[in-house]
């Protein structure tokens, strides 16, 4: 017996072979999107607590650094005054990031269902 390569071809042996390497695909690029998502959300945080950190040693310098009389209620308060607006300001831009990521992600997802749908349509009409 011969063996007939062209009996083999995946899309004839297996008809949603195409449908599952789509999907694959759609996965994968799903999972880049993530982890693009994630490490810009690791990117921003480290930036946050690097300028957070430089601000508390400027807090240490104020405090102790100067021979002249400081007045350390106002350094303190002016200091707490400036983190909580750092930190609410940082927690809008988070928020801002994973808007943006699921506005990618949505739009991913309806291309990949539009392009499902029209495959679905292509193949009922080639039957």
């Amino acid at each position: 017996m011969i063996w007939n390569a062209e009996e083999f071809r995946a899309p004839e042996l297996l008809p949603f072979a195409k449908t599952g390497q789509k999907f694959m695909r759609a996965t994968a690029a799903l999972q880049a999107h993530s982890v693009r998502a994630l490490l810009r959300c690791q990117i921003e945080g480290a930036s946050f607590l690097k300028r957070r950190f430089e601000d508390d040693l400027k807090l240490l310098d104020k405090l102790t650094g100067g021979d002249e009389f400081v007045d350390a209620f106002d350094v303190f308060a002016n200091f707490v005054q400036n983190a909580t607006s750092d930190y609410a300001n940082e927690v809008g831009k988070f928020a801002s990031i994973g808007a943006k990521f699921a506005s990618e992600t949505a739009g991913r997802v309806r291309k990949e269902a539009e392009t499902t749908v029209d495959d679905m349509a292509a193949a009922t009409l080639a039957t």
